[in-house]
């Protein structure tokens, strides 16, 4: 039983270190939203390829890139609010979470 507890109890701990981020569909958080605890290769697949135009970011540093499988134009965004994505505009195609350390320097103003 304590072995149980205890797998049980690291897979949680597991789990609350992975990254949050909210996808929405309009500026200022408006819109359908999709939210993703984990890496998405093909937002098609889930029907939000091309119509993000604002993010929060709840935890972790993520990679937004303009093509399926990370290709393409990609921002670094880190734990804050977007609310506008300017040049970045019903672009998304693919998300994932990277280690902060890597993030680049291309990133849009936070809120």
């Amino acid at each position: 039983m304590k072995r149980i507890l205890g797998l049980a109890l690291l897979g949680a701990a597991a789990a609350a270190q992975a990254g949050d981020i909210t996808l929405y569909t309009r500026t200022h958080f408006g819109g359908p939203a999709l939210q993703l605890h984990g890496s998405e290769p093909d937002l098609d697949k889930l029907g939000f390829n091309d119509r993000t135009s604002s993010v929060i970011v709840q935890s972790g540093t993520w990679e937004v890139c303009e093509n399926k499988h990370y290709k393409g134009k990609c921002l670094i965004l880190e734990k804050g609010e977007y609310a506008e994505l300017k040049n970045f505009n019903d672009m998304m195609s693919s998300v994932r979470e990277i280690e902060a350390k890597s993030a680049s320097k291309d990133k849009p103003e936070r809120k």
